[in-house]
């Protein structure tokens, strides 16, 4: 299986080093020449937090640079494309570096938080097959070149417009074999709404409040104070929901709790993007649930406010 990799983060290290090693052909399409540089003399380093590692020789898989992907007729050929960024880099990757590609049929998987970016990507690429991933596994970036595997997870992936086409169905199912094979845990589903809702509510409760305490996952189960203010985000969230007829499944309190304790040592995304001073997903995230309450006539101050502040944090 040929996998291109667009994002050298924690997940796109992640799925790149374990991919590779279980046999698949793989190119990583880092932001920087640098980050290439490095990868190309130390490979990747996959540390696990029961202390296990898992070394892969830059032999195993191809790097280069986002600014050579446009010219290069291997991403063209790739059976998948995976798109391991953040929401706000989306159009211009599209722009830049997809979109050359050309129409004819390719296949892009999205890993992106909230919502609104397989619609984006759509109008840009209006051809391509597009393919929603959540995921659950853990990770945490701790050079160019590694990654902690912070949790145990799961991947969800479903197609944005389901077809009938059993030859697409199969290559789909190939995948999910290939990412199993390399030890991520893997489904195909076709209630992809419903998995994306959950996530996304998943993430408004959890990413921007690790971000303004500055703590880790399971540490937002320490203290009840902690706890309430989660709870008052998720029955926003769930209200908004509710008023737009929106799937979110059962159990997803009692979800959005184990997976603080799944994921007890990560650092969030969030978090990591405010300690950096980059901007972060927020307007993608309590943002869209605010324009959910807006839109549905709920309201969702406290994922208003969680917006502002995180908006503010960075100067």
């Amino acid at each position: 299986m040929n996998i291109h990799i667009i994002g050298a983060g924690s997940l796109g290290l992640l799925y790149a080093g374990k991919l590779a090693d279980s046999g698949s052909c793989v190119t990583l399409w880092c932001r920087s020449e640098e980050q290439a540089d490095k990868l190309r003399s130390c490979g990747i380093t996959i540390e696990g937090m029961d202390e296990q590692r898992m070394q892969l020789n830059s032999e195993g898989f191809s790097v280069s640079s986002w600014a050579s992907f446009a010219g290069s007729s291997a991403a063209a050929e790739a059976d998948y494309i995976f798109l391991m960024i953040k929401q706000q880099g989306i159009e211009r990757v599209a722009a830049e570096m997809l979109a050359p590609l050309g129409q004819d049929h390719h296949r892009l998987i999205c890993f992106q938080n909230g919502t609104g970016h397989l619609e984006r990507l759509h109008e840009l690429l209006p051809n391509w097959s597009l393919y929603a991933a959540i995921t659950t596994e853990g990770a945490r970036r701790t050079s160019d070149v590694s990654v902690l595997h912070a949790g145990h997870g799961t991947t969800t992936i479903g197609k944005m417009i389901p077809d009938d086409n059993s030859l697409q169905e199969d290559a789909e199912i190939e995948l999910v074999k290939g990412l199993n094979r390399a030890g991520l845990e893997a489904f195909l589903s076709k209630e992809m709404k419903e998995i994306i809702y959950r996530k996304l509510l998943m993430n408004a409760v959890i990413n921007p409040l690790t971000a303004l305490w500055r703590i880790t996952n399971g540490e937002l189960l320490l203290s009840p104070e902690r706890v309430d203010l989660m709870k008052q985000l998720y029955d926003e969230g769930i209200a908004a929901y509710e008023a737009g007829s929106i799937p979110y499944g059962s159990n997803l309190w009692e979800a959005i709790i184990q997976v603080c304790r799944s994921t007890s040592g990560n650092t969030s995304s969030m978090l990591k993007d405010v300690l950096e001073n980059r901007t972060t997903e927020v307007a993608w995230i309590n943002g869209s649930i605010a324009l959910m309450g807006h839109k549905f006539g709920v309201s969702v101050p406290t994922h208003e406010l969680i917006e502002q502040l995180i908006r503010g944090m960075k100067i």
